[in-house]
């Protein structure tokens, strides 16, 4: 991981947000210790055991309170609960949220980005969709046709 961290910090003409899968336990403050290390925690994200662990996420604010940590919203009903979390730094949803949704949690102080079956797969409509309501992040298989889908005549549509 020192590697990747490294080969991050060295990584600076672009803006990049890296999402980072935690599947092992009790590494939270190792990671962020590392991460601090090689000044790249501003550039993570928390993932993997930390959706679905809300003690994933305390573990990692006591490490840094700057650490990202994210938090799943299986559907729009779950979405309320996540928002309200004060351990999610960001909403994790896997599905077409609305432009309320949106802005109550920016309101909240969250971001909010989408992964999974609704945008993983080559999907523009989807990822418009995502864009128009003012998500924060598409995770895709297919980043420059999201590019492209975004920025192209179609990108306007509603």
């Amino acid at each position: 991981m020192a590697e990747v961290f490294q080969l991050l910090a060295g990584y600076v003409q672009h803006e990049v947000l890296v999402a980072v899968d935690l599947k092992a336990a009790g590494v939270e403050a190792e990671v962020v210790r590392l991460a601090e290390k090689h000044q790249v925690l501003p550039r993570l994200l928390f993932i993997g055991r930390t959706i679905d662990e809300p003690a994933v996420r305390t573990n990692l604010h006591q490490a840094n309170p700057k650490a990202q940590a994210a938090a799943l919203a299986k559907d729009a009903a779950d979405f309320a609960r996540v928002v309200a979390d004060p351990d999610a730094d960001w909403v994790y949803v896997r599905f077409l949220p609305s432009k309320e949704k949106i802005a109550a949690a920016h309101q909240a102080k969250r971001k909010v980005f989408i992964a999974g079956p609704k945008v993983s797969g080559n999907l523009p409509d989807n990822w418009r969709h995502g864009a128009q309501v003012g998500l924060d992040g598409i995770l895709t298989d297919y980043p420059l046709e999201l590019r492209a889908a975004l920025k192209g005549p179609a990108a306007k549509k509603e």
